[in-house]
């Protein structure tokens, strides 16, 4: 109704019950809650729900008063909670090592979430002794490289003289860069697209953020009304472009690992510029190794090394580039964009790079 206020429905209701391996987290709700769930796979996995018009009643609150969380059990580590925007609320579950998400229901008075995780015995009466991680089997994980072709389905990007679509050129290089890199038995590889479909910008980023990657590289063409223009390029992210970040972060239910629902927001704001700034650098810092490899094996434009705000580089703890690979719209570089030889040849140049990047950390 015009003029009214929206009242939040208090959640007073969060059990939970563990069998054996499976745990149930019972979340009571009422009638009018819009409630919204996701997870979050990798090192740190997590399920996320917003719910609508919502807060947490003040017996939930005092339990969770001195430690600013709620104390799990069994494949729940604790529940985090925060307010977003005016009536509603978040809550990330944290899950225990070895447990993981299985399947949920909703309904108008209840949301149960089904999860599965490791037996835990009573072993407070028996000793049991904890090795330290070894150094060694820190320094052999793999890093992990998300590829990213450009475009894509109803999005074809540029297409040339020649009728070559930019879609098809930046998968088969994509493909080609994969098959290089897990061929040497170093990196972990996750696309974004294997197949002639689109994927939307936000989507490509969440993809390297739940896989905790190392390096995303976007592959695309270039194009201009000129056809003279010629060259590859690397694009990491403008300063002018960092404040979108913030953005972004809020509007896309993005988590970052560092738990920001227990920080004002000046601080978290600085959380997020920290994580960003130490990002650009890694990014700045690969670009140019990138650059020195590429100019081995193809013509690359002049200042090649450029900044721009691309949505696909916003992610503020995942370094990123996006290349260029040449311009569509010139003829002599269409034909080399459409020649498994030379796609070979640059994408041995990016595998390279990244070589060199790695083996410098």
């Amino acid at each position: 109704m015009f003029g009214s206020e929206v009242v939040a429905a208090e959640i007073s209701d969060i059990r939970i019950a563990v069998k054996g391996r499976q745990t149930k987290l019972h979340i009571g709700l009422k009638d009018q809650n819009k409630t919204k769930i996701f997870t979050i796979d990798g090192e740190k996995p997590r399920i996320v729900m917003d719910v609508a018009k919502s807060q947490l009643s003040s017996t939930l609150l005092a339990k969770a008063k001195d430690k600013g969380y709620l104390v799990g059990e069994g494949a729940v580590k604790k529940i985090r909670f925060a307010k977003r925007g005016q009536n509603e609320l978040r809550l990330v579950v944290d899950l225990s090592r070895g447990s993981k998400y299985l399947s949920h229901t909703l309904d108008d008075k209840e949301l149960t979430v089904f999860m599965s995780g490791e037996i835990v015995k009573d072993t407070r009466s028996i000793p049991v002794p904890r090795l330290k991680t070894s150094r060694r089997l820190k320094a052999i994980k793999k890093p992990i490289i998300v590829i990213d072709p450009g475009h894509g389905g109803h999005d074809p990007g540029a297409i040339g003289k020649s009728k070559v679509r930019e879609e098809t050129v930046t998968l088969k290089a994509a493909l080609e860069l994969r098959k290089q890199l897990l061929l040497s038995g170093k990196y972990k590889v996750v696309m974004t697209r294997t197949t002639d479909k689109y994927v939307e910008h936000d989507r490509r980023v969440l993809i390297a953020r739940k896989a905790g990657a190392d390096m995303f590289i976007s592959l695309h063409a270039d194009s201009l009304k000129s056809s003279t223009t010629r060259g590859a390029s690397v694009y990491t992210l403008a300063t002018r472009a960092k404040g979108r970040t913030h953005e972004i972060v809020s509007n896309q239910n993005w988590v970052l690992d560092v738990d920001l629902s227990r920080k004002s927001v000046p601080v978290s704001d600085i959380l997020v510029d920290l994580a960003q700034r130490k990002t650009l650098t890694k990014s700045g810092e690969f670009a140019d190794i990138l650059i020195s490899e590429l100019q081995k094996s193809t013509r690359m434009l002049g200042n090649s090394h450029r900044r721009a705000g691309l949505y696909v580089l916003l992610a503020p703890d995942v370094p990123a580039v996006l290349l260029e690979m040449g311009f569509i719209s010139n003829k002599a570089d269409e034909k080399l964009l459409n020649s498994s030889a030379h796609r070979k040849k640059i994408m041995k140049g990016v595998t390279k790079a990244i070589d060199r990047h790695f083996n410098k950390k």
